[in-house]
């Protein structure tokens, strides 16, 4: 099948420490590739690279030839081939239900899984019954069970390329689990997928074509000898045909699903217009100078526009955004602060029995959605550091001042 991905030369660095050191590594398709080496010598750093998650010193990653990720900044927006990822932290939206989870895994990979293919794969993996509970509601091992098989699913479609990352498949996972995921890896190996795993456990990997450890930054072949045999079972033929998953919605689905507007935005505003309500009467809005009656009623907007992307706020919360980003998936939610920003204004004037024109309220508009997304990129610019809630790039909140105010003498 040729080379699928290919990695030339990776030097990475992580803080003040360079984890990678010239690796380089090779896939060929329909191959099934192990990744050895001690905790924290930089296995999930390396898959996380080949993924296009963090950027390079040096080197290059390739799929099928094309650019993945390059020293010179260049990026894939989206995967050249089907994608199935499963990272250290599964990666799930815990206020999402499992059926929900598979599809968008499926979707992203462009495979359209039918109501039975699902019901039949979750019953190996004995989640048939947990199919429309949230991913909260599940234990650990369960979760990691789903998780799996969604990283599965792209490689379950006959005859096409695909590939399959996997950290740690086997952590969690009780013995029955462990028996279906390799019965499944060697399954989509058979179908033409190309998978790369990396595992303390190589033993249990028996078809495994070729086998790296990770040691000081460099990848060093070693032989690969499975002793554990695994047992066959029957999965069902997935087609290649769907659509992938809009930005919008599943912003909207993951925004709103997690309760993060109700938490952030909206309540945001109706403490805004509860704290106006009691400190402003008619009278006093009538006494105030022309340049603070749009501020006033603009103030809501601004507010909702602070709380950032809801979408975005929950992925990161649920450890979502890498996963999903290495899927080519960026969900976003700009219709909440569209909304908030032009109702906003339109409930201030009527508590205060002020008029409020045209165009006050797309001025709301326009405040809010843009305030949102300023802050929704410093949020995803600060998701590239190790520890990034050290980082508190909201405190540069009063720089959006100025533009703020020479709005509002434009209204004026």
């Amino acid at each position: 099948m040729g080379t699928v991905l290919e990695a030339r030369g990776l030097v990475v660095r992580r803080g003040q420490h360079t984890v990678l050191r010239g690796a380089d590594l090779s896939l060929d398709g329909g191959t099934c590739t192990l990744l050895l080496g001690e905790n924290g010598t930089g296995k999930s750093t390396l898959m996380e690279t080949l993924l296009g998650l963090h950027p390079l010193e040096e080197g290059t990653v390739l799929a099928q030839s094309k650019v993945v990720r390059d020293a010179e900044g260049r990026r894939a927006r989206r995967p050249h081939l089907p994608l199935g990822v499963l990272l250290q932290s599964d990666g799930s939206v815990r206020d999402q239900s499992v059926r929900h989870h598979l599809r968008v895994c499926a979707s992203a990979a462009g495979v359209d899984v039918s109501d039975e293919a699902l019901a039949e794969l979750t019953q190996r993996m004995d989640l048939r019954h947990r199919l429309d509970d949230r991913m909260l509601s599940l234990s650990e091992g369960q979760r990691r069970k789903v998780c799996v098989l969604g990283a599965l699913l792209p490689g379950l479609v006959h005859g096409r390329e695909s590939l399959l990352v996997l950290d740690e498949p086997m952590a969690a996972l009780d013995e029955r689990g462990r028996i279906a995921t390799v019965a499944l890896v060697a399954e989509v190996m058979t179908r033409g997928a190309t998978v790369l795993i990396g595992t303390h456990h190589p033993e249990r990997f028996p078809l495994a074509n070729q086998a790296y450890v990770l040691n000081e930054g460099q990848l060093q072949p070693i032989d690969q000898e499975g002793t554990a045999s695994h047992v066959e079972m029957t999965w069902p033929d997935l087609t290649g045909n769907a659509t992938r998953p809009s930005p919008w919605g599943l912003g909207r689905r993951y925004a709103w699903s997690g309760g993060t507007p109700l938490s952030g935005a909206v309540l945001g505003v109706l403490m805004t217009l509860a704290l106006a309500t009691l400190l402003f009467d008619a009278s006093s809005v009538d006494a105030l100078p022309p340049t603070a009656v749009p501020g006033l009623l603009l103030m809501p907007s601004f507010v909702a526009g602070s709380a950032g992307d809801a979408a975005l706020l929950t992925l990161r919360r649920d450890r979502a955004f890498q996963r999903l980003s290495a899927l080519g998936l960026r969900p976003r939610d700009p219709l909440t602060p569209l909304l908030l920003g032009v109702i906003s204004p339109l409930v201030m004037g009527l508590l205060l029995d002020v008029s409020v024109t045209m165009d006050v309220a797309v001025a709301g508009a326009v405040v809010a959605l843009l305030l949102s997304q300023c802050v929704a990129a410093a949020d995803a610019l600060g998701l590239r550091l190790a520890r990034p809630e050290a980082l508190h790039l909201r405190l540069m909140m009063p720089l959006l001042v100025l533009p703020f105010g020479l709005l509002l003498d434009l209204l004026a």
